[in-house]
């Protein structure tokens, strides 16, 4: 997949996953967010938000590398 293709993918589930933490925000008033189903709701963004960081650190990495492999052939 071409790294712009991913970077648009993670672009993607990065407001998924903002607008449902906007919506939980928005549903679950602050003194219910001790319970058993919001805390669920809460670790499922949690977990959606976790995935989004190591595609982009996954990313970034195979960009560091592309560089790397870029600037290996060039004279110093």
């Amino acid at each position: 997949m071409p790294l712009s293709a991913e970077l648009k993918l993670i672009q993607k589930m990065q407001q998924i996953v903002a607008k449902a933490t906007k919506e939980y925000d928005g549903r679950v008033p602050a003194e219910r967010r001790t319970e058993a189903d919001a805390k669920a709701s809460a670790q499922a963004l949690s977990r959606k938000q976790g995935k989004v960081e190591d595609l982009t650190r996954k990313l970034a990495d195979k960009l560091n590398q592309n560089e790397e492999a870029r600037g290996a052939g060039e004279p110093r």
